[in-house]
C-alpha cells in the first residue's frame, strides 16, 4: 500500500468536528508525511467531503445528517443516540483502496469517535511481526485491517475538579481531558483569571463545559470558620460571586464550604446543618438573579456522613459533588485505603439516593495533588494569568512529578478492579444520569491513572482486563 496515498474528508470544520479534523490529521501525520532522515515534506490533505478525490483511500468525518458519503454506508440505527461508530473497510466501490468512517450522533461525539480511530484502532492496526515485535513506522505501510467499534458514555458527565495553580498550558491541557472524552472541567482558583473567557473558548471548542470554582467559607483551617455568622458569610460571597462570577464566560459555579473536616460538630454547631443553611440561603439570593445558573456544592463526606437527613434539605436546584467517600478510588494514597468495601458502598447508595439518583456527582482521587500540609502552595494574591507558562516551568514540574505518578500507576493496577466495581453500581444505581469526576493536578501529560479512571466513566462495562489492556495500548499515556 502507498502509505501516502490518503486524504481526510469532513463535512464540517467549525468546534469539535474542527478539533477532530485536526486530531486526525496530527495523529496520522506521524506516520506519513515524513521519511527518517531525508529533509522532504509531505502534507496529508483534508478536504469536505463532497470533494473527495477517487484515487485515494480516505479518512471520513462527520454526523449522519450532514454527511452523504456517511449516509451511504452507515445506517442510523448503528450510531449510539449518544456515541458514535468507527468502521475502516475495504472501499465496496473502488477496489484496493480503504474507507475509513468516523460517524458521531453529534459534533461532540464526532471527535470522540476521532479520538477512538487514533488511540484504539490505529494501535490494533500496527504491524506485529514473529517476535510480537510491533513497528510503528510500518504503520500505514501495509493493507490497513477492517474494524468497527460503536461506543457511547456510561456516564452523562464526565469531569475533572482541578486548581487553577498548576495548569500550566490550558490549551493542552484542555486538549488532554477531551481526549479523554472528558466533558466538563472544574477550576477551582481564589481569583478568575484574566483571561477566562479564552480558557472557556477554547473547552467549548472541544465540547466541554467550564465550572469556576471559588470559596464559600472554605479554607486551610475550615474549623475557624465562624459558623455563628452565616449572615456575613453570606455577604462576603455574594460580593464576590457579583465582583466576578456573575457576568463571567462559563458553564456555571462550583464551591466548597467549612466541610473538609474529621469531625461534625463546630463550637457546638453541626456543620451539615449550618452548611445546608448556608448554602440554600446564598444559592437561593444567586438564583434569583440568574435562576438557570448551574451550581455545584463540593461537599466532603467525612463531616456529615452522619447527618444526611440534614443534607437532604439542600436545594435540589443545586448538584452536589461529593468527595472522601471513603477508601479507593475516594482517596489520595494507598496509605488511606482503610476503609472496608461495605461501609463505601453503603454511604455511596445513601448519598446517591439522597438526591433520588440525580443532581449528584462522586470524586474519584488516587491522582497527584497539591502539598497544602507544607506551605508550598500559596494562595494567588490577586488575577492572574492562567496557563501561560514557559517551557522550561513546564519542564521543571514534569520532572518533579513523574516519579510521583509512577507510585498511583502501582495504585491502580493492584485496585481498579476494586474501582470498576463501585463504578458499575454507580451505573446500575443511577443509569449514569450523575457526574462522576476525577480530582487531581494532571500535570506532565496524561498517566495511566487518569486514563484508566476516564475510560472507566466513559465504559464501565469492559472488564479490568481489556480496559488495562486498551489504556496501555494508548501511546501517549505515560506509564
Amino acid at each position: 500500500m502507498e502509505k501516502r496515498n490518503w486524504v481526510i474528508g469532513y463535512s464540517n470544520d467549525i468546534g469539535p468536528e474542527k478539533r477532530a479534523i485536526e486530531l486526525v490529521s496530527t495523529e496520522v501525520g506521524k506516520y506519513l508525511l515524513r521519511d527518517e532522515g531525508i529533509f522532504a515534506y509531505h502534507v496529508l490533505p483534508c478536504v469536505p467531503a463532497a470533494d473527495l478525490p477517487n484515487d485515494r483511500n480516505a479518512i471520513v468525518l462527520g454526523t449522519l445528517s450532514e454527511n452523504p458519503i456517511l449516509r451511504r454506508y452507515i445506517r442510523q440505527e448503528e450510531v449510539p443516540q449518544n456515541g458514535y461508530l468507527v468502521r475502516v473497510m475495504d472501499h465496496p466501490e473502488k477496489a484496493d483502496l480503504k474507507l475509513a468512517l468516523i460517524c458521531g450522533a453529534s459534533s461532540a461525539n464526532v471527535f470522540y469517535g476521532a479520538v477512538d480511530f487514533v488511540d484504539d484502532y490505529l494501535a490494533s492496526a500496527t504491524p506485529t511481526f514473529d517476535s510480537f515485535l510491533k513497528l510503528n513506522n510500518e504503520l500505514f505501510c501495509h493493507s490497513m485491517p477492517d474494524y468497527q467499534h460503536a461506543s457511547e458514555p456510561s456516564f452523562r458527565t464526565r469531569s475533572v475538579f482541578t486548581w487553577g495553580h498548576p495548569i500550566n498550558d490550558y490549551q493542552s491541557y484542555i486538549a488532554n481531558l477531551a481526549r479523554l472524552r472528558l466533558n466538563q472541567v472544574i477550576i477551582w482558583n481564589d481569583y478568575l483569571p484574566i483571561n477566562a473567557r479564552d480558557v472557556v473558548d477554547c473547552a467549548h471548542s472541544y465540547g466541554m463545559q467550564v465550572i469556576w470554582g471559588f470559596a464559600w467559607g472554605w479554607g486551610q483551617k475550615c474549623a475557624e470558620a465562624n459558623i455563628h455568622d452565616l449572615a456575613a458569610m453570606q455577604d462576603a460571597i455574594m460580593k464576590k460571586y457579583h465582583d466576578s462570577y456573575r457576568d463571567c464566560s462559563g458553564d456555571g459555579i462550583y464551591f466548597q464550604s467549612f466541610t473538609e473536616l474529621p469531625f461534625d460538630v463546630i463550637d457546638g454547631v453541626t456543620i451539615a446543618d449550618a452548611v445546608t443553611e448556608l448554602v440554600n440561603n446564598t444559592a437561593a439570593a444567586i438564583l434569583r438573579e440568574k435562576p438557570d445558573l448551574h451550581i455545584q456544592f463540593g461537599l466532603h463526606a467525612t463531616s456529615v456522613k452522619n447527618h444526611l437527613v440534614d443534607i437532604a434539605r439542600v436545594d435540589d436546584r443545586i448538584e452536589i459533588v461529593w468527595e472522601d467517600c471513603g477508601s479507593f478510588p475516594y482517596k489520595v494514597c494507598g496509605q488511606q485505603f482503610t476503609d472496608d468495601d461495605s461501609s463505601k458502598r453503603t454511604l455511596t447508595d445513601d448519598m446517591i439516593r439522597l438526591r433520588n439518583y440525580g443532581k449528584t456527582g462522586l470524586v474519584y482521587k488516587c491522582q497527584t495533588t497539591m502539598d497544602w500540609s507544607r506551605g508550598r502552595v500559596e494562595h494567588q494574591t490577586g488575577p492572574y494569568v492562567l496557563g501561560k507558562m514557559s517551557s522550561s516551568l513546564m519542564e521543571h514540574d514534569e520532572h518533579i512529578l513523574a516519579p510521583l505518578w509512577r507510585s498511583f500507576c502501582v495504585e491502580w493496577l493492584e485496585h481498579g478492579e476494586e474501582a470498576i466495581a463501585l463504578t458499575r453500581q454507580i451505573f446500575s444505581d443511577t443509569h449514569g444520569n450523575n457526574n462522576m469526576c476525577i480530582a487531581g493536578m494532571l500535570s506532565g501529560g496524561i498517566w495511566f491513572p487518569t486514563a484508566l479512571c476516564a475510560q472507566m466513566f466513559w465504559d464501565c462495562s469492559e472488564s479490568f482486563a481489556a480496559m488495562r489492556r486498551r489504556v496501555l495500548s494508548r501511546n501517549w499515556v505515560r506509564i
